[in-house]
């Protein structure tokens, strides 16, 4: 993995469950890709494939009589060809191959990194995956039987996602303090709903044209979607903020009235919904994969009704008109302390380990 949290949400994903192990006392070495001096480090991220595999092989195989935690399969292959761990735990955090294919990778890729996949599943004792929808797409996709599969969500560092009061919030980041505002944090990526988004936006503003709706992240679709607001005749509304970095994202999930997650597809969890619950701000997501899951408990509301911009409208609508039922942000606070502290997590984490046939 990348030892940057903010490389994205499965290295955050990484960096923090290893963090709070260390902290819980328990010995852990988290090899990662990364410009640093520390000696987990296997080199820097931009280094040709082999070479990278060269790294793994010469610094991770040695550590022999101990449990293998793999994150992705690509970096987990070389490392268990030819020798058998101790214990090996795939953290299985979706479907690699099948979301290459969704974005339009080509045929003979998508076919190596299933294979790729195949290879390093075959050799695990157990799985942790982060939501029942995964848990599905591992089974169903990949021939993994479901007694070795364990559904073990991911944590909020609710030390950094936190309340923050909105004023302040939106003096920092230099945002409107009287208008609505909406965020959606994504890779600007085809299978993250963004372009129905934008779609829905402009049908449930039309009687609230004060309305603001800020885009985070980066990916292909920028230019595309910075297009699809102009010809709607969006421009005021719609700001696209770039990249977020990490520090910044609790008070950008802090100035929302709202945060909303359109995930077309294979979104096995939906860590950044949580986020902006730790943060005291609502969230509406689509009843796609493990996103349900974030907010079970807290308002059935909260899941909208389907994924096609017409649903998607439907709910921004009810939340504008004050028909759609929404937490306060204490309640939202509430329901991540309640399920999804990081202490929490991993201890369920090293349940698995242990069953598995890690010795600690």
């Amino acid at each position: 993995m990348h030892l940057k949290a903010s490389a994205g949400g499965v290295d955050r994903y990484f960096n923090a469950l290893n963090t709070t192990l260390a902290r819980q006392s328990v010995q852990t070495t988290a090899y990662g890709f990364g410009e640093t001096s520390e000696d987990s480090s296997l080199g820097p991220v931009n280094k040709p494939l082999m070479q990278r595999w060269k790294a793994v092989r010469q610094q991770v195989i040695p550590q022999r009589g101990k449990l293998l935690a793999s994150h992705f399969a690509l970096y987990a292959l070389p490392a268990v060809l030819g020798r058998r761990w101790d214990a090996h735990v795939v953290h299985f955090h979706g479907p690699w191959a099948s979301e290459s294919k969704r974005e339009g990778g080509k045929l003979h890729t998508v076919f190596c990194k299933r294979l790729m996949e195949k290879s390093v599943y075959q050799r695990a004792d157990r799985f942790i995956v982060l939501s029942k929808a995964f848990r599905d797409q591992l089974c169903q996709g990949y021939g993994v039987s479901e007694d070795r599969v364990h559904v073990v969500p991911g944590g909020v560092e609710t030390d950094k996602f936190a309340p923050v009061d909105v004023v302040e919030a939106r003096h920092r980041l230099v945002w409107p303090q009287k208008q609505k505002i909406i965020v959606c944090v994504r890779r600007l990526a085809r299978r993250m709903g963004l372009e129905t988004l934008i779609e829905a936006f402009g049908k449930a503003t039309v009687h609230h044209p004060d309305v603001k709706l800020m885009i985070g992240g980066q990916g292909p679709l920028r230019e595309e979607l910075e297009q699809q607001v102009l010809r709607a005749g969006l421009a005021k509304n719609v700001q696209f903020l770039g990249f977020v970095p990490e520090s910044v994202l609790p008070s950008v999930y802090a100035a929302a009235d709202l945060s909303i997650v359109p995930s077309a597809a294979l979104e096995g969890f939906g860590l950044i919904s949580l986020e902006s619950l730790a943060c005291g701000t609502p969230v509406l997501v689509t009843p796609v994969g493990g996103l349900p899951d974030t907010v079970k408990g807290l308002g059935d509301d909260l899941v909208l009704k389907g994924t096609g911009a017409d649903q998607i409208a439907e709910g921004l609508r009810g939340w504008l008109d004050g028909t759609l039922r929404l937490p306060s942000r204490e309640a939202c606070r509430e329901h991540v302390m309640r399920g999804f502290t990081w202490d929490s997590i991993a201890r369920r984490v090293c349940e698995v380990y242990r069953e598995a046939g890690w010795q600690p």
